[in-house]
């Protein structure tokens, strides 16, 4: 059988849980009031989060020599638990010379600074589209063991309260890359259902805390392990 007739296209839907690993996100904004001086504003969020979810699909071709390929666009939530540390430093910048026709030099003063655990309800999302491979293990089993892992980009968005302020959505698109292994059961001669674990990651997020924070932006991670169950059809 030549490889265009083993190639077959399938379509597979999947969803299952999503354990987002804690984070810490950190940044900092700049406002220049003069030529000479400077406002600077730091921040960092410490929080853990709940069990969320993804949802998902994908269609691809099995090439009948154990590789699969495929397009996956999937969705990831998940909701942080009731509290966070905040810490909040803010600082002044100016220039200033050391004395009559002396030389300029700079000073960094810290106007006040901030460390507190407070409420918090802060919702991070991940929409993902990626190109995967999978290779598939013909072990004479009744299940068909798989590994494999794919790149592509993910939109990640913020949103929520935080310290009672409703925070500004805002998103950024990142470059997603996973890995994973799982097993498949055929069901009939079409249709297989399909458990897997897969790590992924979509890394440095540039988001904003507002209102409340200056403008703060923040650097966020959504780095997630998660089960999945789906079902996949050959066409």
């Amino acid at each position: 059988m030549s490889s265009a007739e083993a190639a077959q296209p399938y379509a597979s839907l999947f969803g299952g849980a999503s354990f987002l690993q804690s984070q810490n996100m950190a940044g900092r904004s700049f406002t220049r009031t003069t030529t000479s001086l400077t406002f600077q504003s730091s921040q960092s969020v410490d929080t853990s989060f709940k069990t969320g979810f993804v949802l998902g699909g994908n269609a691809g071709i099995e090439w009948g020599n154990g590789l699969r390929t495929e397009l996956e666009l999937a969705f990831r939530q998940n909701n942080s638990k009731s509290h966070a540390r905040v810490r909040t430093t803010y600082k002044i910048g100016y220039s200033t010379t050391s004395g009559e026709g002396g030389a300029p030099y700079r000073v960094t003063s810290t106007l006040s600074s901030r460390d507190s655990v407070v409420p918090s309800n802060i919702r991070l999302r991940a929409w993902s589209l990626l190109a995967n491979a999978w290779y598939d293990f013909d072990l004479g089993l009744p299940i068909t063991p798989y590994v494999g892992g794919g790149l592509g980009m993910a939109m990640v968005k913020i949103s929520g309260d935080l310290d009672g302020a409703r925070l500004y959505e805002k998103n950024d698109t990142v470059f997603a890359w996973q890995v994973g292994a799982g097993a498949s059961l055929p069901i009939s001669d079409t249709m297989k259902l399909f458990a897997d674990y897969r790590y992924f990651s979509a890394s440095d997020a540039h988001l904003k805390l507002e209102p409340g924070y200056h403008g703060g932006n923040i650097d966020a991670d959504f780095n997630s392990h998660t089960v999945m169950l789906g079902v996949r059809f050959n066409f």
